[in-house]
Protein backbone atom coordinates (compact mmCIF):
# COMPACT_ATOMS: atom_id res chain seq x y z
CA UNK A 1 0.00 0.00 0.00
CA UNK A 2 1.29 3.52 -1.10
CA UNK A 3 2.10 5.54 2.29
CA UNK A 4 2.12 8.73 0.84
CA UNK A 5 -1.08 8.38 -1.86
CA UNK A 6 -0.86 12.10 -2.61
CA UNK A 7 2.39 12.36 -3.80
CA UNK A 8 1.85 12.01 -7.28
CA UNK A 9 -0.79 14.32 -7.27
CA UNK A 10 1.06 16.89 -5.80
CA UNK A 11 4.17 17.07 -8.25
CA UNK A 12 1.33 17.09 -10.92
CA UNK A 13 0.64 20.79 -11.31
CA UNK A 14 4.25 21.36 -10.89
CA UNK A 15 5.44 19.13 -13.86
CA UNK A 16 2.83 21.00 -16.12
CA UNK A 17 4.09 24.26 -14.88
CA UNK A 18 7.73 23.86 -15.68
CA UNK A 19 6.95 22.10 -19.26
CA UNK A 20 4.72 25.37 -19.94
CA UNK A 21 8.19 27.73 -19.15
CA UNK A 22 10.34 25.67 -20.84
CA UNK A 23 7.54 26.05 -23.92
CA UNK A 24 7.35 29.45 -23.12
CA UNK A 25 11.06 29.64 -23.60
CA UNK A 26 11.54 27.84 -26.46
CA UNK A 27 9.23 30.02 -28.53
CA UNK A 28 10.33 32.91 -27.00
CA UNK A 29 13.86 32.26 -28.35
CA UNK A 30 12.52 31.52 -31.72
CA UNK A 31 10.61 34.78 -32.12
CA UNK A 32 12.77 37.12 -30.86
CA UNK A 33 15.01 37.09 -33.83
CA UNK A 34 12.84 37.53 -36.46
CA UNK A 35 11.04 40.76 -34.30
CA UNK A 36 14.17 42.33 -33.69
CA UNK A 37 14.25 42.07 -37.79
CA UNK A 38 11.37 43.28 -38.37
CA UNK A 39 11.52 46.18 -36.28
CA UNK A 40 14.81 47.40 -37.70
CA UNK A 41 13.73 46.33 -40.96
CA UNK A 42 10.31 48.92 -39.97
CA UNK A 43 12.41 51.58 -38.65
CA UNK A 44 14.04 52.24 -42.15
CA UNK A 45 10.92 51.77 -43.50
CA UNK A 46 9.47 54.60 -41.67
CA UNK A 47 12.45 56.97 -42.48
CA UNK A 48 12.65 56.51 -46.09
CA UNK A 49 8.64 57.06 -46.26
CA UNK A 50 8.99 60.07 -43.55
CA UNK A 51 11.55 61.39 -46.00
CA UNK A 52 9.47 61.14 -49.53
CA UNK A 53 5.98 61.71 -48.00
CA UNK A 54 6.20 65.78 -48.00
CA UNK A 55 7.54 65.42 -51.79
CA UNK A 56 4.52 63.36 -52.50
CA UNK A 57 1.83 64.95 -50.92
CA UNK A 58 3.34 68.42 -52.29
CA UNK A 59 3.07 66.50 -55.60
CA UNK A 60 -0.16 65.63 -55.73
CA UNK A 61 -1.58 68.67 -54.28
CA UNK A 62 -0.09 70.43 -57.20
CA UNK A 63 -1.24 67.78 -60.04
CA UNK A 64 -4.88 68.47 -58.30
CA UNK A 65 -4.43 72.28 -58.21
CA UNK A 66 -3.32 72.59 -61.93
CA UNK A 67 -5.95 70.07 -63.48
CA UNK A 68 -9.07 72.33 -61.64
CA UNK A 69 -10.09 69.14 -60.01
CA UNK A 70 -9.23 65.99 -57.71
CA UNK A 71 -7.40 63.69 -59.45
CA UNK A 72 -5.45 61.96 -56.74
CA UNK A 73 -7.26 62.08 -52.82
CA UNK A 74 -4.50 61.42 -50.45
CA UNK A 75 -6.76 59.55 -48.41
CA UNK A 76 -7.42 56.76 -50.96
CA UNK A 77 -6.46 53.51 -50.40
CA UNK A 78 -5.04 52.66 -53.57
CA UNK A 79 -2.99 56.20 -52.93
CA UNK A 80 -1.28 55.14 -49.77
CA UNK A 81 -0.56 51.32 -51.36
CA UNK A 82 1.17 53.46 -54.08
CA UNK A 83 3.32 55.43 -51.70
CA UNK A 84 4.01 53.37 -49.56
CA UNK A 85 5.71 51.63 -52.03
CA UNK A 86 6.73 54.86 -53.95
CA UNK A 87 7.87 56.82 -50.85
CA UNK A 88 10.93 54.01 -50.43
CA UNK A 89 12.11 53.93 -53.87
CA UNK A 90 12.46 58.21 -54.06
CA UNK A 91 14.63 58.01 -51.26
CA UNK A 92 16.65 54.92 -52.68
CA UNK A 93 17.01 56.66 -56.25
CA UNK A 94 18.10 59.73 -54.60
CA UNK A 95 21.36 58.46 -53.34
CA UNK A 96 22.23 56.08 -56.13
CA UNK A 97 21.87 59.51 -58.27
CA UNK A 98 24.54 61.41 -55.41
CA UNK A 99 26.64 58.26 -55.87
CA UNK A 100 26.69 58.68 -59.43
CA UNK A 101 27.47 62.43 -59.12
CA UNK A 102 30.20 62.08 -56.46
CA UNK A 103 31.83 59.04 -59.01
CA UNK A 104 32.15 61.12 -61.99
CA UNK A 105 34.87 64.39 -62.89
CA UNK A 106 31.80 67.18 -62.50
CA UNK A 107 30.60 65.08 -59.35
CA UNK A 108 33.85 65.53 -57.52
CA UNK A 109 34.70 69.05 -58.09
CA UNK A 110 30.75 69.56 -56.47
CA UNK A 111 31.64 67.75 -53.69
CA UNK A 112 35.05 69.18 -53.08
CA UNK A 113 33.92 72.94 -53.33
CA UNK A 114 30.89 71.84 -50.34
CA UNK A 115 34.17 70.28 -48.42
CA UNK A 116 35.97 73.71 -48.51
CA UNK A 117 32.97 75.82 -47.95
CA UNK A 118 31.85 73.63 -45.00
CA UNK A 119 35.11 73.58 -43.53
CA UNK A 120 35.34 77.31 -43.19
CA UNK A 121 32.83 77.21 -40.89
CA UNK A 122 34.31 77.02 -37.37
CA UNK A 123 32.12 74.53 -35.71
CA UNK A 124 30.62 72.97 -38.20
CA UNK A 125 34.29 72.11 -39.72
CA UNK A 126 34.95 70.48 -36.78
CA UNK A 127 31.53 68.35 -36.50
CA UNK A 128 31.75 67.48 -40.29
CA UNK A 129 35.45 66.80 -40.47
CA UNK A 130 34.67 64.10 -37.80
CA UNK A 131 32.07 62.48 -39.22
CA UNK A 132 33.82 62.50 -42.60
CA UNK A 133 36.82 60.64 -41.20
CA UNK A 134 34.42 58.16 -39.24
CA UNK A 135 32.24 57.13 -41.98
CA UNK A 136 35.73 57.20 -44.44
CA UNK A 137 37.20 54.40 -41.96
CA UNK A 138 33.75 52.51 -42.25
CA UNK A 139 34.69 52.32 -45.98
CA UNK A 140 37.51 49.82 -45.05
CA UNK A 141 34.88 47.08 -43.77
CA UNK A 142 34.56 45.15 -47.01
CA UNK A 143 38.19 45.80 -48.55
CA UNK A 144 40.28 43.43 -46.24
CA UNK A 145 41.45 46.40 -44.33
CA UNK A 146 42.89 46.92 -40.79
CA UNK A 147 39.37 47.62 -39.72
CA UNK A 148 38.47 44.05 -40.17
CA UNK A 149 40.99 42.72 -38.39
CA UNK A 150 40.36 40.80 -35.19
CA UNK A 151 43.10 40.41 -32.43
CA UNK A 152 44.04 39.53 -29.52
CA UNK A 153 45.62 41.65 -26.75
CA UNK A 154 47.15 40.95 -23.33
CA UNK A 155 45.21 43.08 -21.12
CA UNK A 156 45.27 43.87 -18.57
CA UNK A 157 47.77 41.87 -16.97
CA UNK A 158 50.28 39.12 -19.00
CA UNK A 159 48.31 35.80 -19.60
CA UNK A 160 44.57 37.39 -20.25
CA UNK A 161 43.68 37.92 -23.42
CA UNK A 162 40.94 40.15 -24.91
CA UNK A 163 39.33 40.35 -28.16
CA UNK A 164 39.49 43.39 -30.12
CA UNK A 165 39.57 45.14 -33.83
CA UNK A 166 42.67 46.52 -35.29
CA UNK A 167 41.35 49.94 -36.49
CA UNK A 168 45.11 51.86 -37.58
CA UNK A 169 48.59 51.77 -37.65
CA UNK A 170 51.16 54.31 -36.96
CA UNK A 171 54.96 55.00 -36.37
CA UNK A 172 56.20 56.43 -33.36
CA UNK A 173 57.94 59.44 -34.18
CA UNK A 174 60.37 59.26 -30.90
CA UNK A 175 61.16 55.71 -30.22
CA UNK A 176 60.70 54.78 -34.40
CA UNK A 177 58.44 51.51 -33.39
CA UNK A 178 55.15 50.54 -35.27
CA UNK A 179 52.54 50.76 -33.02
CA UNK A 180 48.46 50.19 -33.51
CA UNK A 181 45.79 50.89 -32.54
CA UNK A 182 43.07 48.76 -30.82
CA UNK A 183 39.38 49.28 -30.03
CA UNK A 184 38.37 46.85 -27.45
CA UNK A 185 34.05 46.09 -27.28
CA UNK A 186 32.55 45.34 -24.15
CA UNK A 187 30.02 42.47 -24.11
CA UNK A 188 27.46 42.33 -25.01
CA UNK A 189 27.36 46.37 -26.43
CA UNK A 190 30.07 46.31 -28.67
CA UNK A 191 29.35 49.94 -29.27
CA UNK A 192 31.03 50.76 -25.95
CA UNK A 193 34.41 49.72 -25.11
CA UNK A 194 38.01 51.10 -24.66
CA UNK A 195 40.81 52.29 -27.48
CA UNK A 196 44.69 51.07 -26.48
CA UNK A 197 47.79 52.05 -28.43
CA UNK A 198 49.77 48.74 -28.30
CA UNK A 199 53.02 48.07 -30.04
CA UNK A 200 52.32 45.94 -33.12
CA UNK A 201 54.84 43.13 -32.29
CA UNK A 202 52.25 42.51 -29.01
CA UNK A 203 49.31 42.26 -30.93
CA UNK A 204 47.89 38.32 -32.04
CA UNK A 205 45.96 38.01 -34.98
CA UNK A 206 42.89 35.98 -34.13
CA UNK A 207 41.59 33.49 -36.52
CA UNK A 208 38.41 34.35 -36.94
CA UNK A 209 36.29 36.41 -39.44
CA UNK A 210 34.43 40.46 -38.02
CA UNK A 211 31.43 38.33 -37.91
CA UNK A 212 32.36 35.76 -35.89
CA UNK A 213 33.58 38.26 -33.34
CA UNK A 214 30.48 40.29 -32.78
CA UNK A 215 28.58 36.83 -32.54
CA UNK A 216 30.81 36.53 -29.63
CA UNK A 217 30.65 39.37 -28.25
CA UNK A 218 26.83 39.71 -28.70
CA UNK A 219 26.58 36.31 -27.02
CA UNK A 220 29.08 36.89 -24.44
CA UNK A 221 31.46 33.98 -25.33
CA UNK A 222 28.30 31.85 -25.70
CA UNK A 223 28.80 31.71 -29.66
CA UNK A 224 31.85 30.77 -30.80
CA UNK A 225 33.73 30.62 -34.10
CA UNK A 226 32.81 27.28 -36.33
CA UNK A 227 36.26 26.64 -37.10
CA UNK A 228 37.31 26.33 -32.77
CA UNK A 229 38.17 23.17 -31.63
CA UNK A 230 36.78 21.86 -28.14
CA UNK A 231 38.46 21.24 -25.69
CA UNK A 232 37.61 17.73 -25.04
CA UNK A 233 38.79 16.48 -28.28
CA UNK A 234 42.54 16.04 -29.07
CA UNK A 235 43.66 17.79 -32.72
CA UNK A 236 43.10 15.33 -35.84
CA UNK A 237 46.46 14.70 -36.60
CA UNK A 238 47.16 13.09 -32.87
CA UNK A 239 43.51 11.56 -32.26
CA UNK A 240 44.91 8.41 -34.32
CA UNK A 241 48.52 8.24 -32.42
CA UNK A 242 49.42 5.68 -29.55
CA UNK A 243 49.57 7.60 -26.34
CA UNK A 244 53.44 7.28 -25.07
CA UNK A 245 53.75 4.94 -22.30
CA UNK A 246 54.11 6.18 -18.81
CA UNK A 247 57.95 6.97 -18.06
CA UNK A 248 58.76 4.16 -15.43
CA UNK A 249 61.70 4.91 -12.40
CA UNK A 250 63.83 2.50 -11.05
CA UNK A 251 65.15 2.74 -7.25
CA UNK A 252 68.20 1.13 -6.56
CA UNK A 253 69.19 1.75 -2.37
CA UNK A 254 72.84 0.88 -3.46
CA UNK A 255 73.25 3.69 -6.13
CA UNK A 256 71.56 6.22 -3.61
CA UNK A 257 73.78 7.31 -0.53
CA UNK A 258 71.22 9.49 0.36
CA UNK A 259 68.41 6.95 0.29
CA UNK A 260 66.85 6.26 3.55
CA UNK A 261 68.09 2.58 4.64
CA UNK A 262 65.22 -0.04 4.02
CA UNK A 263 63.18 -1.54 6.85
CA UNK A 264 64.88 -4.31 8.83
CA UNK A 265 63.26 -7.62 8.22
CA UNK A 266 61.61 -6.69 5.18
CA UNK A 267 61.03 -10.11 2.87
CA UNK A 268 62.38 -11.03 -0.58
CA UNK A 269 61.07 -12.84 -3.21
CA UNK A 270 64.11 -15.33 -3.44
CA UNK A 271 63.70 -15.83 0.25
CA UNK A 272 60.95 -18.22 -0.11
CA UNK A 273 61.19 -21.78 -1.20
CA UNK A 274 57.58 -21.22 -3.15
CA UNK A 275 59.57 -19.51 -6.38
CA UNK A 276 61.26 -21.50 -9.29
CA UNK A 277 64.23 -22.69 -7.96
CA UNK A 278 65.73 -22.79 -11.53
CA UNK A 279 64.98 -19.25 -11.95
CA UNK A 280 66.44 -18.52 -8.57
CA UNK A 281 68.92 -19.88 -9.28
CA UNK A 282 70.19 -18.33 -12.43
CA UNK A 283 69.66 -15.06 -10.96
CA UNK A 284 72.27 -16.21 -7.90
CA UNK A 285 75.04 -17.08 -10.61
CA UNK A 286 74.28 -13.83 -12.33
CA UNK A 287 74.81 -11.61 -10.14
CA UNK A 288 78.22 -11.15 -8.44
CA UNK A 289 78.87 -12.53 -5.32
CA UNK A 290 79.74 -9.28 -2.79
CA UNK A 291 76.55 -7.98 -4.17
CA UNK A 292 74.32 -11.28 -3.53
CA UNK A 293 76.18 -11.78 0.31
CA UNK A 294 75.74 -7.40 1.01
CA UNK A 295 72.07 -7.50 0.12
CA UNK A 296 71.10 -10.48 1.82
CA UNK A 297 72.95 -9.85 4.92
CA UNK A 298 70.88 -5.90 4.80
CA UNK A 299 67.41 -7.27 4.27
CA UNK A 300 67.65 -10.75 6.42
CA UNK A 301 70.06 -10.02 8.99
CA UNK A 302 69.83 -13.67 10.24
CA UNK A 303 70.53 -15.28 7.21
CA UNK A 304 73.67 -15.45 6.65
CA UNK A 305 75.73 -16.64 2.94
CA UNK A 306 78.70 -18.52 3.40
Amino acid sequence: MNPHPHSENAHAPRGFFVWMRNKLLAGLFLTLPLAATFFILRFFYDLLHGLSEPLLRFLVDLSNEMAGRTLFSTEDANFKLATGFIGVLIPLLALVALGIMATNVIGVRIVAFFDRLLLTIPFVSFIYKSLRQVIDSFKTLGSGGNFKRVAYIDYPVPGLRMLAFVTGQFTDPRSGKAMTTVFMPTAPNPTTGILLVVDSDKVTDAEMSLEEAMKMIFSGGLIVPENARPLNKRPADTADSPLPPPPTETFDPESDPEAPPLPIGLPRAEDFDSGDPDILASADDDAPSSHRRRGISRVLPWKRTR
